[in-house]
């Protein structure tokens, strides 16, 4: 489990976990039970979750595993339990064979292929449901902020269930005429094709950056992942 937003600075040794479970002892069974995988080969990881005060919960890798047992890290409740929804939603997506960022958008899509032919009325339908006006979506960087922002507020898996197509419209328009770019609908996958920004026989996802911001376990942040896949492409293609 990532520690980069633990409340200690440091991985937390196994003598101060033990410290702490001494003065502070209230085992959270029922994340400590959400936590524990079976492998394929057999091994059982059981990581132990203990409830702190000041609302804060005590993350212990397995004391009896390989790499860091016993060791730990302090989350913030808030955190704590977006990361548990977090990892909800990616044992089920990967458990119904939509793990992937295509797979995931080919499954929720309305529209799957079609979306390139209807940009305009994706983003004309953004607009009225996120409350935003057209001055604002000016296919700017600085328009993902408040995109960003908007569909925060709206909640992940609603975006999720019914705008999903409406922010790869947008997002994929941004990229699109920052490249100089258009759109095609890529065919590698028979039965799961997908939309494309193609550009000097090279593409971009912006599949990849609305998946990457929706599953994600930080505030969205669609300007930082299209910079990132239009910095990707630059360095592959130019």
């Amino acid at each position: 489990m990532e520690n980069k937003k633990s409340l200690n600075a440091k991985r937390l040794t196994k003598r101060q976990v033990q410290e702490l479970i001494e003065s502070e002892e209230r085992l959270h069974e029922e994340f400590t039970e959400f936590f524990e995988e079976t492998y394929s080969t057999g091994y059982k990881n059981q990581p132990q979750v203990y409830e702190l005060s000041n609302d804060r919960f005590l993350f212990v890798f397995d004391p009896k595993g390989i790499s860091i047992p016993g060791r730990g890290d302090i989350y913030a409740k808030e955190y704590f339990l977006r990361m548990i929804q977090w990892t909800q939603n990616v044992r089920e997506d990967y458990s119904n064979g939509h793990g992937s960022s295509v797979a995931h958008w080919f499954y929720y899509s309305k529209h799957r292929v079609q979306l390139v032919n209807k940009i305009d009325e994706l983003i004309d339908e953004l607009v009225r449901c996120l409350d935003i006006s057209h001055d604002q979506l000016d296919f700017s960087y600085k328009s993902l902020d408040i995109l960003s922002s908007k569909a925060e507020d709206y909640g992940s898996e609603k975006i999720q269930a019914e705008l999903y197509d409406n922010l790869v419209a947008y997002v994929g328009e941004v990229i699109r005429r920052r490249v100089k770019g258009h759109w095609i609908v890529r065919e590698d996958y028979p039965g799961c094709e997908y939309p494309i920004v193609s550009v000097n026989q090279g593409v971009l996802m912006p599949v990849n950056v609305v998946w990457q911001e929706l599953g994600g376990l930080e505030p969205m942040n669609l300007r930082k992942e299209a910079a990132n896949e239009v910095r990707r492409f630059s360095l592959r293609y130019r």
